[in-house]
């Protein structure tokens, strides 16, 4: 080779080098920069659970429902605010999950549970908030804390107390279902609490095979499949009147109260495609022809939903935007992984650019005028979250973190947000903002004094310690939940879950710097100890399928 061939090759392998070197610092700049925004959401979160447990009832130990309201009430202190101070506990502060929510748990059920395993609503001082019992106020309460508590702890933390709580609530709710049609029994009249029942018990369905459980799924989506949705044009309703075989009111609510169904008959035909293929042929056109109208008549002119429509008409009812809006897109995917018809993709890809391009979608500067709470930015900021983790998109993934910044600053120096249950979700939001920016990698305990984050590259994964303090515990990965908590064949979009980023296989071997380590080793947490102002960087690499004795 001649001196100028040798000096171009000298000098690309010179550019080469210097340009993985400038890859691999941006890697780390951005590790760095997520592993302090996941720790900023992380402290907030304790700060908050904190905040709340200083309120709890010193007869029962239970929450209250707002600083004024001191009632435990299941709909709202069950189901939006406990279960995600038992999730804070659980990252940031270890003993008070082992004690403090595990109390919390046990006067739960010796108090409140009135009708077999179903809870009503309890005064401060331990008596009932109403003296006598009514099913279906028991029945709506219960499925809320199932659907909207239960669940996510179960998402992310498997089998735990809580788990087996949600099992007895959604074996009762069964049990005493009080509805007939002709399809069976059904908890309510309402797509709220029908569709909050599917959804609990589609994912009980693919964990446990449950017979009762599998059936009461069944008979909802065939009473909506074969009854209701033909005589309404294939939109659901709020409100069905049995007896009479029509609508209470003609009206479907695209957003929160209402938008459960679409997403629990989306459930009930991904789990029927898998364990139920007879099933599953005849849901299939009844499924995608709502999902075809509801794309219609549903969306405003940047492609997302509006807040309510008429069904016997297909006009706009509310015109404003469903600050849920990303939940019934989960419903939209599922058609698509289920049809592999790309209109169904195309449409959550619209959503996303609108979002993206007009960021009150995620975050309404002018929410106090229109009744946002933290209900309403938790829900639209985790349905962007939920579908990037399906469909990633660098824009929208900023106008997220500018959406975060905006409310992590609207928490209260006391810890408190806005002083209602709905600060709950506060707490929600946040420790699933953190795991996105850690990719599913968290510390045990994951205090104040650490910060971790993570971005993906090449294939495997970069990890950034930062401890301000001296700290000693574990780093733990995050593993396929969708099939080990629920045994769910693929990991289809929903409600309630928290997404899975970067997993390891329990039996599968990796590489993290300079060690080898099986996925079941990193999923208990690897040991840790860091000296004030360390700074470590991890690179993790997937060392293949086995055999590995071969390599």
């Amino acid at each position: 080779m001649d001196e100028r061939k040798t000096g171009k090759v000298a000098t690309l392998l010179v550019a080469a080098t210097l340009l993985a070197t400038a890859q691999a610092m941006d890697t780390q700049a951005e590790a760095a920069r997520n592993a302090r925004q996941a720790s900023e959401a992380v402290e907030r979160s304790r700060r908050a659970m904190h905040a709340w447990l200083r309120r709890a009832s010193k007869v029962t130990g239970l929450l209250p429902r707002t600083g004024k309201d001191p009632n435990w009430v299941v709909k709202d202190s069950a189901a939006d605010l406990y279960p995600f101070l038992v999730l804070a506990a659980y990252f940031a502060e270890p003993s008070l999950y082992e004690t403090t929510m595990r109390e919390i748990l046990r006067q739960e059920v010796l108090r409140t549970t009135r009708v077999s395993r179903l809870s009503d609503d309890l005064l401060p001082g331990g008596g009932w908030a109403f003296p006598q019992p009514d099913l279906d106020r028991i029945i709506f309460g219960s499925s809320e804390y199932a659907k909207d508590g239960l669940l996510p702890i179960t998402e992310l933390l498997g089998e735990t107390p809580w788990y087996h709580r949600l099992r007895g609530i959604a074996a009762d709710i069964v049990r005493h279902a009080p509805y007939r049609c002709s399809r069976g029994r059904l908890p309510a009249c309402s797509a709220e609490i029908n569709g909050n029942m599917l959804q609990v018990l589609a994912r009980l369905a693919w964990k446990t095979g449950e017979q009762a459980l599998l059936e009461q799924a069944l008979a909802i989506a065939d009473f909506y499949f074969f009854d209701m949705l033909p005589a309404t044009n294939y939109i659901p309703v709020d409100l069905w009147d049995i007896e009479a075989g029509k609508p209470q009111r003609p009206i479907f609510v695209l957003s929160d109260h209402g938008n459960e169904i679409v997403g629990g008959l989306s459930e009930v035909y991904w789990l029927a495609l898998h364990r139920h293929p007879d099933k599953a042929r005849r849901y299939r056109e009844p499924f995608t022809h709502m999902i075809d109208r509801l794309l219609e008549k549903g969306r405003n002119a940047d492609g997302v939903w509006v807040s309510r429509i008429n069904v016997e008409t297909g006009e706009v009812a509310d015109a404003r935007h469903a600050h849920c809006w990303g939940y019934m897109f989960n419903a939209v995917y599922t058609a698509f992984l289920a049809t592999g018809e790309e209109k169904y993709r195309r449409a959550v890809e619209s959503a996303l650019r609108a979002v993206t391009l007009k960021p009150e979608y995620l975050f309404d500067e002018k929410g106090a005028g229109r009744g946002w709470g933290a209900n309403a930015y938790s829900d639209s900021i985790e349905g962007a979250l939920v579908l990037l983790n399906r469909v990633p998109n660098a824009e929208t993934a900023d106008a997220v973190d500018a959406a975060m910044r905006k409310y992590f600053d609207r928490q209260r120096p006391d810890g408190i947000i806005e002083d209602w249950y709905g600060d709950g979700n506060y707490i929600r939001t946040s420790l699933m903002y953190a795991l996105w920016k850690s990719q599913g990698v968290y510390l045990r305990p994951w205090t104040s004094s650490v910060q971790v984050g993570a971005v993906r590259s090449d294939g495997g994964l970069t990890i950034r310690l930062e401890a301000d303090a001296p700290w000693q515990g574990r780093l733990c990965f995050d593993h396929p939940r969708h099939r080990d908590h629920w045994n769910i064949a693929r990991n289809y979009p929903r409600l309630n879950e928290f997404p899975e980023w970067f997993t390891v296989e329990h039996d599968a071997a990796y590489q993290v710097n300079d060690r080898k380590y099986l996925g079941a080793e990193l999923i208990e947490g690897i040991p840790q100890t860091l000296a004030a102002g360390q700074r470590v960087t991890l690179e993790v690499r997937s060392l293949g399928a086995p055999p590995y004795g071969n390599k």
